[in-house]
């Protein structure tokens, strides 16, 4: 049974976007401009600020690692490789969030 099917590597890669939303350099700013994103309905509390300007960043890195995976996808590259490129584009987006 092999243990890198494109399914566990998709648990892998929102694993690590989850990571990066916390110690991103970029959450931050994110959270300063809380006016901006955040609705008018919720209280801008320092644990909805911190939570909404997380799921920001997560999902933005998500979308930034999977650009190089499309990219090797619409090249020819089978679904697997596209999903280690993913996984090795989230990592190295962690890293550089934990430099």
């Amino acid at each position: 049974m092999n243990a890198m099917t494109p399914q566990n590597l998709f648990v892998v890669v929102v694993g690590l976007c989850l990571m990066n939303g916390l110690v991103s350099p970029v959450l931050p700013v994110m959270m300063a401009l809380h006016p901006v994103w955040l609705p008018e309905m919720l209280p801008p509390t320092n644990e909805i600020v911190f939570y909404g300007a997380s799921l920001m960043v997560s999902t933005g890195t998500l979308l930034l690692a999977g650009l190089p995976a499309a990219l090797l996808e619409r090249l020819g590259a089978g679904l697997t490789q596209a999903m280690l490129a993913w996984a090795a584009g989230a990592g190295l987006l962690l890293l550089l969030g934990l430099a």
